[in-house]
């Protein structure tokens, strides 16, 4: 039908070509913006929630390091023999930036982060000695510890009995008014007595020739060697333990995310703590993929302090644009260094 003017007429309320093309690409357009707008605040969601994660995992990394480094040294096995240079090394020192596959025992840790290594008394008592005995010429002793001091304070025996039982757990002997200190390779126990009369008579043996554990275990004595000077007699007891802190990398193939955490070993040792692999991955906080540790020594050499690092990553490592990292710091005061 043609109108008056000859024209063709077009279906009244309908929209043409040019108008529905703009019409979908406008609503392309509010879609795509809507599309990239959700995108953006995933994105930023996620790496909030990435930010909190990292962040708890540095403060249980540092809570476990701060711990044990206050531990480093009680017991007194960095005190120095009369007219001698105390020996920190023996409680605390840093192996730097370790090259790759570097080993802490049967594992390695990560390429380019430090391996901290810390001894002492940390996680048992100090405990008073009701009797002691040593024969010099053969290196052989044994120490009785009650369950309850003669001043009637509570003495929990059960990490000395344990230490005991299994055998070759370090024993630091304290002499009287800590003027000396020995370690000894424990080699048997005997219990007797209960509850506050319960005793257990702990048996050492400090001869270096019985193998590597008790040679070292002579090297870290007073002077170096055993038994060291005015050993006897003993005053007080405990079980050392040696702990390294390192990094263990992450392993995309099985989903392995990078870790600090912690192996025991038997001190002075490679061995590690009940021959276990167990004793060597103790995870402490996941996601923790640098550690830094430097201890400074003040002017006058009597006062040490250790200072951490910690860098935590998370996120895609392929696109730096979805990665979160964190650093933090503390630093400790290693009161029994000196």
């Amino acid at each position: 039908m043609k109108t008056a003017e000859g024209l063709p007429k077009t279906a009244e309320g309908g929209a043409s070509l040019i108008e529905t093309l703009v019409a979908f690409g406008l609503t392309v357009a509010v879609s795509a913006f809507a599309l990239s707008l959700f995108t953006f605040h995933q994105r930023l969601a996620r790496a909030q929630l990435d930010d909190s994660f990292l962040q708890q995992a540095q403060r249980t990394a540092h809570r476990e390091l701060r711990r044990v480094l206050r531990g480093a040294g009680r017991g007194g096995i960095a005190r120095p023999s009369p007219g001698q240079e105390p020996r920190p090394e023996l409680a605390a020192f840093v192996e730097k930036e370790v090259a790759s596959g570097h080993p802490v025992g049967a594992v390695a840790a990560a390429e380019g982060t430090d391996v901290l290594v810390v001894r002492g008394v940390m996680n048992g008592p100090l405990y008073w000695v009701g009797n002691s005995a040593f024969d010099p010429a053969s290196g052989r002793g044994w120490v009785e510890v009650r369950a309850e001091t003669p001043g009637g304070v509570p003495q929990p025996l059960s990490m000395l009995q344990d230490a005991g039982e299994a055998g070759d757990d370090a024993l630091l002997l304290v002499a009287a008014a800590g003027a000396a200190h020995a370690v000894a390779q424990i080699t048997d126990v005997e219990a007797s007595g209960r509850g506050p009369t319960r005793m257990l008579k702990v048996h050492f043996h400090g001869d270096p020739s019985r193998g590597p554990i008790a040679a070292a275990y002579a090297a870290m004595s007073r002077g170096g060697v055993w038994p060291g000077d005015g050993m006897m007699p003993v005053d007080r007891v405990g079980v050392l333990e040696e702990w390294r802190f390192y990094i263990r990398p992450g392993d995309p193939g099985s989903g392995q995310r990078s870790q600090l955490a912690k192996a025991r070993f038997y001190p002075g040792t490679e061995i590690a703590w009940r021959r276990r692999k167990s004793s060597l991955v103790q995870p402490i906080a996941d996601d923790i993929v640098d550690l830094d540790v430097t201890i400074v020594r003040t002017a006058d050499g009597r006062r040490f302090t250790a200072n951490l690092v910690s860098t935590a990553r998370a996120g895609e490592p392929a696109a730096a644009a979805l990665r979160v990292e964190r650093t933090a710091s503390s630093a400790v005061r290693l009161r029994n260094l000196r």
